[in-house]
């Protein structure tokens, strides 16, 4: 068996542990459907053929020297596959559910960590921005970028996707500070999210609760607060 082959039975096998909500959305696109050349699953079996946790650890553009590590699963078999899958010393990104806080604990020093609610827009809720300021473009890799320069050049907004799946894509945002308040923000996450819908996905915009401004640009928009959480930071296994 192929190393493609191999990774291709291993996401059959654990599909059934990940739905379609948004709660699920980062673990399915990281565990199903990330590069297989760039993704290494580890699965826990209660029985053959039956896997009850697995872990991602995906390398990515988003960082290039911490890999993203999704898991599912019942916690003992969570526990398992991360001591399993995770490498001493290094850090990983992570994102999970905040039920599976307990999990990753047990196994490595976590930090940076937060709750994100998630926000989802629907094409009929969409209330774009036009602003002739915006320039969007693709990375190599195909991902929706547009950005909002100053007079010098230098980069004051931008947004993107950070992956794209079958059915979702999570839009980012980043403003310099001091040009927040100005309503540049909202300008590049319409254009990516006006990209994002044509393309037939559902962006998806994930932000702490606590983060009002970054909240209100999202509902101004039309995204909507889908109730559920994802737990995401930096986890180090020393």
């Amino acid at each position: 068996m192929t190393d493609a082959d191999l990774i291709a039975a291993q996401r059959a096998l654990i599909a059934p542990l990940l739905t379609t909500a948004p709660q699920d959305a980062v673990a399915h696109y990281f565990a199903l459907e990330h590069d297989a050349a760039r993704t290494r699953l580890t699965l826990v079996y209660r029985a053959p053929g039956f896997p009850s946790a697995f872990v991602a650890v995906c390398q990515t553009g988003m960082d290039l020297f911490r890999p993203m590590v999704v898991f599912r699963g019942e916690e003992e078999a969570v526990v398992e596959a991360l001591r399993r899958a995770l490498q001493r010393p290094r850090a990983y990104l992570f994102s999970a559910l905040p039920e599976q806080r307990a999990a990753l604990r047990r196994v490595a020093q976590v930090s940076s960590d937060q709750p994100n609610a998630i926000y989802a827009l629907d094409a009929d809720d969409f209330r774009p921005v036009v602003n002739v300021l915006v320039q969007t473009s693709r990375t190599p890799d195909g991902l929706f970028r547009a950005s909002i320069r100053s007079r010098d050049g230098s980069l004051v907004a931008e947004a993107g996707v950070s992956w794209m799946s079958s059915r979702y894509a999570e839009v980012f945002v980043r403003v310099a500070e001091a040009f927040r308040g100005r309503g540049l923000g909202k300008s590049v996450v319409s254009a990516v999210s006006a990209h994002v819908l044509e393309a037939g996905r559902t962006p998806l915009y994930l932000t702490s609760p606590n983060n009002l401004a970054s909240v209100r640009l999202a509902e101004r928009l039309g995204y909507h607060d889908t109730s559920q959480l994802e737990w995401s930071g930096v986890c180090t296994v020393l």
